[in-house]
């Protein structure tokens, strides 16, 4: 009798925190189908690629320049079509994988600092209409935001342990699965690497050899996906975005003063011109990618609104701020070094290319910060009550 009601008491201690977990998740969901009630599926610039590549999937045909970077994205646009749920179905299907993100940043917040900040975090995340409108759009950045939170999970979930293999190959999957949706996704392929091991209860030497077995590795998977990738760098053709001192895709203010291009490099293709130009103006070079992630992190754009550039502003301050705050307070966690390499992999790509015009690429890391905001939030509250408590 005793042992049931351990049982029965074990059960009802945990009922609380899984039921404010479902409410949370319920409201993030509810939340982003209100607003695709309002807006429909949504289509954007890079819609007509998905499109047209799944159709030739569809037909039985190759992809085409820019579409095999994003294989993944059109085979479940494909996969959509297929079926017949079409692209109602597709937004739908995103909101779904959304939600399951949503309980995954309930974890990585209750992993880094308790239920509280887990909750806040959640919550944080379903009010965030400005990242949430992306799984309303025919765009690859809905699904590979919640693939690399989940990633970001598995990751961290499957370290520590070389025991851990069902972790551990659950942890390649999700991160090979955000690959193929956007090739922003295989930056993070080496920094989980570098993660587990450091995480690894192995003797120095074998850290040491297993870094050289990375490095290896590393080099083995651009040769493989370089030709994959070749022609979305061609449309992206970051040597004249370099040159041309673009901060913004698609939009030509907000740009830095850059030094003329190199004249015998005009037969060169686009990666080679870029590094032999990054050789040649260092510190040029330098300053354009710092201004690049500057303009990536503020958020706001020229072209918006000003009463949206200050919601922007109203929000992400106050983010930022307790993100910081928890990175400060938690800076030894295991969490916080693996989320930090994490978007360091995804920054180093706005650095080498571009800031998007319209904000999504900040969308990407986003659910990934959320929990930073609730653990900062928690250190807040706690000092906050400590002193209420202590003047009572």
């Amino acid at each position: 009798m005793r042992t049931v009601r351990q049982l029965l008491s074990a059960r009802s201690s945990r009922s609380p925190g899984a039921h404010r977990r479902l409410q949370a998740l319920f409201f993030f969901a509810a939340v982003n189908l209100v607003l695709l009630a309002f807006t429909g599926p949504l289509m954007g610039g890079d819609t007509v690629i998905y499109l047209d590549g799944a159709t030739r999937l569809l037909d039985g045909r190759p992809l085409v320049e820019r579409q095999p970077s994003y294989v993944g994205y059109i085979v479940i646009v494909a996969a959509c079509q297929a079926l017949g749920v079409g692209l109602l179905g597709l937004i739908l299907l995103q909101i779904g994988m959304a939600t399951v993100a949503a309980g995954t940043v309930y974890r990585l917040g209750a992993e880094l600092a308790g239920a509280r900040a887990a909750l806040i975090a959640t919550g944080v995340f379903a009010l965030d209409v400005e990242t949430n409108r992306w799984h309303s759009y025919v765009l690859a950045d809905s699904l590979y935001m919640s693939a690399l939170t989940v990633a970001v999970w598995c990751v961290h979930n499957a370290s520590g342990s070389p025991r851990r293999w069902g972790r551990g190959l659950a942890a390649i999957a999700s991160l090979i699965v955000a690959g193929l949706i956007r090739p922003e996704g295989w930056f993070v392929l080496p920094a989980a690497a570098l993660y587990w091991i450091a995480r690894a209860p192995a003797a120095p030497i074998r850290r040491w050899a297993a870094s050289l077995a990375l490095a290896a590795a590393c080099v083995v998977v651009v040769l493989v996906m370089a030709p994959r990738l070749s022609g979305n760098i061609s449309a992206v053709d970051p040597a004249a975005l370099l040159s041309r001192g673009q901060t913004m895709w698609d939009y030509d203010g907000w740009r830095v003063t850059m030094p003329q291009p190199i004249p015998d490099d005009v037969g060169a293709g686009s990666a080679d011109r870029a590094i032999r130009y990054a050789a040649s103006y260092p510190l040029d070079t330098a300053a354009l990618m710092a201004a690049r992630v500057g303009v990536h992190l503020i958020h706001v754009r020229p072209f918006y609104s000003t009463q949206h550039n200050a919601a922007i502003v109203l929000w992400l301050v106050p983010v930022y701020s307790l993100a910081l705050l928890a990175v400060w307070s938690r800076w030894t966690h295991p969490l916080t070094i693996w989320c930090a390499l994490v978007f360091a992999s995804q920054t180093l790509v706005v650095a080498l290319t571009h800031a998007d015009a319209d904000g999504r690429y900040l969308a990407h890391v986003l659910p990934m910060i959320y929990p930073f905001v609730g653990a900062g939030a928690s250190v807040v509250a706690h000092r906050h009550l400590g002193k209420t408590a202590a003047n009572d």
